[in-house]
């Protein structure tokens, strides 16, 4: 722990010196704006909407953003010969993201109730939002393994968008007809709209709880058999050694 907590001081630090809290910020007013123009059931579809897409996408752009910034400034050089465990290193994003994707959820349902006098079970929200960031801070990690160059995060991240996301977004505004859609829980963006949806409408307890304990496991799976194996040989790769 004592080494975890100046990690997580730096991540920020870098979040912030790069920028990053501003634009995250510049997003989450846009969001509030968007949101302005609806009302009734239209809003009620968007604003989980909202915080799918920050703890899935959002959350897996500033993974490769700060490990790209990481890269820049040869912190990897720093980490090999410092006492820092891989498992300190890792866990310090996690921890970092899910803080980034609380704040979006304090900021957004502030806001919201301000603006338009909505509110929702912010008990159902917080894990629900927890759980998501956590598996997509692995996947953010596992697309920035695969990359070169930031560019290369980003096709990764336009490559995940296309076969992951999209079809999670047309099946929540209708365009994928339900009796196909409920095939998509097996995709972790869809588990996130069925987790974190519970705040606006009623979702069937075992398919909450599948999404829970399936994102559960992906993320251990994830984190066990790839991310941190795999975290040396991309290291040594960073690093030229």
């Amino acid at each position: 722990m004592d080494r975890l907590l100046p990690l997580v001081r730096g991540e920020f630090d870098r979040l912030n010196k790069y920028n990053l809290f501003t634009a995250n910020f510049v997003v989450l007013l846009l969001w509030v704006g968007v949101a302005w123009f609806f009302e009734g059931e239209e809003l009620k579809l968007f604003v989980p909407f909202i915080f799918v897409l920050d703890s899935t996408m959002m959350t897996i752009l500033l993974v490769g953003a700060t490990l790209f910034y990481e890269k820049q400034e040869h912190t990897m050089n720093s980490i090999m010969v410092s006492p820092v465990t891989e498992d300190e290193y890792l866990l310090s994003k996690v921890v970092v993201n899910i803080l980034n994707s609380l704040i979006t959820v304090v900021f957004i349902s502030a806001a919201l109730y301000f603006i338009k006098g909505i509110t929702y079970n912010c008990l159902l929200l917080v894990p629900a939002v927890i759980v998501v960031t956590v598996v997509h801070t692995m996947i953010g990690i596992l697309l920035s393994y695969h990359a070169k160059s930031f560019s290369s995060v980003l096709v990764n991240y336009i490559v995940y968008v296309f076969i992951f996301l999209l079809p999670t977004v047309l099946a929540m505004f209708g365009i994928i007809n339900a009796k196909a859609a409920k095939y998509l829980i097996v995709l972790p963006p869809e588990t996130a709209n069925i987790l974190i949806g519970v705040i606006v409408r009623d979702v069937d307890p075992l398919r909450l709880g599948f999404g829970y304990i399936y994102l559960a496991v992906l993320s251990f799976l994830l984190y066990r058999f790839i991310i941190k194996p795999k975290f040396n040989e991309y290291v040594m790769r960073e690093t030229g050694v």
